[in-house]
């Protein structure tokens, strides 16, 4: 809101009708089972990139083999050599803090991995959802007894229950394709980001990963209710 909001699209895949009902993913999920992990589209660590950027969190300016020939260069380079290091250390902990201070949603979370990748990456202050039950518990049971596993609810995207203004940033890996699978397609996903966006700070980023071609995405993302830019990137080619 306010701040780009950024949606990258994947080659486009077939729909299939169930991914729209709530009884469909139940079941599906009952047959894979707590071990079974699956990601849509694709990981975290090839969007991360564009993550980076939206948010402002640069990354390191020196390689570590520049770093390497700097340090085997002369000694009368040390003193610059450990005034970069220090400034590169305290870099490194600014992006730490900016991270972890980040409250972040991601919705239909499924038993995807992309909740535990942001947490290894240092957004640590996190909440996934999904409609379904059945693989919420899955996944409290599978990071039973480590801090992820508090951080999975059964909830509604269309009908969020956190107050408005709440998050900084917001992950959708596939949920806004579901939602137009299912019956009153286009009054559901009006729904979702109705929601999504009401959750969202002022200067919040909203990343949708979809496999839908642009003329059928934006349309939605477009209204003139929602105070947010509309950015479009094509990844996993």
């Amino acid at each position: 809101r306010g701040d780009p909001f950024a949606m990258a699209t994947t080659p486009s895949t077939e729909v299939i009708k169930g991914y729209g009902d709530r009884d469909y993913w139940n079941q599906r999920y009952e047959k894979s089972g707590t071990d079974k992990k699956f990601d849509w589209y694709l990981r975290y660590s090839t969007l991360r990139e564009q993550v980076m950027q939206e948010l402002g969190i640069s990354s390191p300016s020196s390689s570590s083999d520049e770093k390497g020939m700097r340090i085997q260069g002369a000694k009368e380079d040390e003193k610059n050599l450990k005034d970069e290091l220090k400034s590169g250390k305290s870099n490194s902990e600014e992006r730490s803090k900016k991270k972890a201070g980040l409250k972040a949603l991601v919705v239909g979370c499924g038993n995807s991995t992309l909740t535990e990748d942001l947490y290894k990456d240092g957004f640590t202050d996190s909440v996934s959802i999904d409609y379904s039950e059945v693989v919420i518990e899955q996944m409290k049971k599978a990071y039973s007894g480590h801090p992820l596993a508090a951080k999975f609810l059964v909830m509604d995207v269309r009908e969020l229950k956190f107050p408005k203004d709440h998050f900084d940033v917001v992950y959708d890996k596939g949920t806004l394709d579901a939602v137009l699978c299912g019956a009153d397609s286009s009054r559901s996903a009006g729904m979702m980001l109705f929601n999504v966006h009401k959750v969202m700070k002022p200067g919040a980023v909203f990343f949708i990963v979809t496999s839908g071609a642009p003329e059928y995405r934006l349309s939605y993302l477009k209204s003139s209710r929602f105070k947010w830019t509309v950015r479009h990137t094509v990844l996993g080619k």
